[in-house]
């Protein structure tokens, strides 16, 4: 069976250094991790607790659903990103997009889990049959 597939709309993934780009640059340049700690170290404290909570609500989704299934991460600041809100009507982050349709705007992750099970009797996709 296909897995559902999330994507997850938020301004924090090129935020805090995880741009595979911007990464693979900042290695050849010989910037390296001191610079980009000092820019980390920058941001807000709030700003690290919404990263931290999401990174928790991505694992615990991952833990839960395992194979059934798939993260497309989506930098909301991207040309992508303005795409996503604007097809599906949101301005708030973190958005979560399931197989294109159901979308959800926040941060309760039973809200997602409910959106995933449904998601996933429609399909046929049901935990018995997998």
């Amino acid at each position: 069976m296909k897995p559902v597939c999330v994507e997850v709309v938020s301004t924090l993934f090129t935020s805090l250094g995880n741009c595979r780009h911007c990464d693979l640059l900042f290695q050849e340049s010989g910037v390296g991790p001191a610079v980009q700690e000092d820019d980390r170290n920058a941001y807000p404290p709030q700003f690290h607790e919404e990263w931290k909570r999401l990174r928790e609500i991505l694992l615990e989704l991952k833990h839960l659903y395992q194979h059934r299934i798939d993260f497309r991460l989506v930098e909301a600041d991207s040309l992508l990103g303005l795409y996503k809100a604007v097809r599906h009507r949101f301005r708030k982050y973190p958005t979560f997009i399931l197989d294109k349709k159901d979308v959800y705007t926040g941060w309760n992750i039973e809200k997602i889990e409910n959106l995933l099970d449904a998601r996933l009797h429609q399909g046929g996709r049901t935990p018995a049959s997998i």
